[in-house]
């Protein structure tokens, strides 16, 4: 049987938006106003906004198969029961299948399907298919989180996109989260917006960005204070973590100076208004090997630490 496009948005998490065209449906992680001022900044940071870094179908079903359509192509993910089971590079139109069973192949009554849609571009589905007459219900998450940052958020140079920290944090805590990452992203007060989504917990990580584009500290200054007001003004109540840049080599030549006063503006400014900042250079050992460019982007294995180390801080404060 085929689901309708409302039994696929009931099943679907870490989207602030979802509407439904003539090709399928499509899910935002940005709301409109956020999506129309990245492409104020660029159409490369419009396009990144677009991407469907975090959205994904999760639920639990009887049935014994599953199958969907892709509207566009891109890189899937489905996880069954928790597992990492396939990879896909999926085919504008072209229906997937899968048989549902366990890692040896044995088949279950029922199963957690997670299908994890595209981080680096615009996923969308036509069609969801499961077995005639089985049922299906939404996932249960024990808290929210709301991750807003740049490419490193977005998890680029991951082999599987759900290998990104903020990935690997989601499934630690068992959230329902959204993930604003965005390649290239920076603080910028144009493009704060509260989403359709009340998170328990905000997790900020720009930066390293705003070391490149701003041409001095008073300018990057400047947007880092406006944009954490607007943050206080929505979730002064929340629980509100701000990570300062991770390491990153070929810190010279930068008209605005030093990255160690960039990421202590970060810090600064955190701190005046109550945030619990999170040292970045305590996430990522500053050794090239953990990183795929060799000096921004962590690979697969940094990620893991990524996460393992933040995982340790967030424990100490939330599920409290």
């Amino acid at each position: 049987m085929d689901l309708t496009f409302q039994q696929i948005r009931d099943i679907a998490f870490g989207a602030v938006r979802a509407v439904v065209l003539e090709d399928g449906i499509h899910f935002y992680k940005c709301t409109e106003k956020q999506i129309a001022a990245w492409q104020a900044q660029s159409d490369f940071l419009g396009d990144g906004s677009r991407c469907t870094t975090g959205v994904r179908l999760d639920f639990h079903t009887n049935s014994q198969s599953f199958g969907f359509t892709p509207a566009t192509g891109g890189r899937f993910e489905i996880y069954v029961d928790g597992v990492l089971r396939r990879q896909l590079r999926a085919e504008a139109g072209k229906r997937e299948e899968m048989v549902l069973c366990d890692a040896l192949g044995n088949q279950n009554r029922s199963y957690r399907v997670t299908l994890v849609f595209p981080s680096h571009s615009h996923g969308v589905i036509s069609a969801l298919r499961l077995d005639d007459g089985a049922t299906f219900v939404p996932h249960e998450h024990d808290m929210r989180l709301l991750f807003i940052g740049d490419s490193i958020t977005q998890g680029w140079a991951a082999s599987y996109d759900s290998f990104s920290y903020a990935w690997r944090t989601t499934r630690h805590f068992n959230a329902d989260s959204v993930i604003q990452g965005i390649g290239g992203a920076y603080y910028h007060e144009s493009t704060f917006d509260v989403p359709d989504f009340e998170p328990d917990a905000v997790i900020l990580a720009y930066g390293t960005n705003d070391f490149s584009h701003y041409k001095s500290l008073v300018e990057m200054h400047g947007h880092v204070a406006a944009y954490l007001d607007l943050v206080r003004e929505a979730w002064g109540k929340k629980q509100v973590f701000v990570i300062t840049p991770i390491w990153r080599d070929k810190r010279d030549g930068k008209s605005m100076g030093s990255f160690e006063d960039c990421r202590a503006l970060v810090a600064s400014e955190a701190k005046k208004r109550g945030y619990t900042v999170i040292d970045g250079l305590s996430l990522v050992p500053p050794l090239a090997v953990f990183f795929e460019d060799e000096y921004l982007h962590p690979n697969n294995e940094g990620f893991s630490l990524y996460a393992e180390n933040l995982v340790a801080v967030l424990e100490k404060h939330l599920k409290k």
